[in-house]
């Protein structure tokens, strides 16, 4: 049993708050870790259309782009 949260367009929450975006996706890896002491999952898709878009490390992890959907290269318009 668990939560499935998907963010879309979250450049453009990100742009316009990008402190608390990141607070945002803290606080989710943080009640995923802790679901998961409790035998549950918390998974959390983010979507962006923008290519640049950086984050902290959140939860202590970099956030890495999902290399199956696209290329670095496509990714840069290259």
């Amino acid at each position: 049993m668990g939560h499935v949260l998907v963010f879309t367009d979250f450049d453009t929450f990100t742009a316009a708050h990008p402190e608390t975006a990141q607070t945002v996706l803290n606080i989710i890896a943080d009640n995923a870790r802790r679901a998961a002491l409790f035998g549950r999952r918390v998974i959390c898709l983010v979507h962006s259309s923008d290519p640049q878009i950086t984050f902290a490390p959140v939860g202590a992890k970099p956030i890495a782009w999902n290399d199956t959907e696209s290329s670095d290269a496509s990714r840069q318009g290259t």
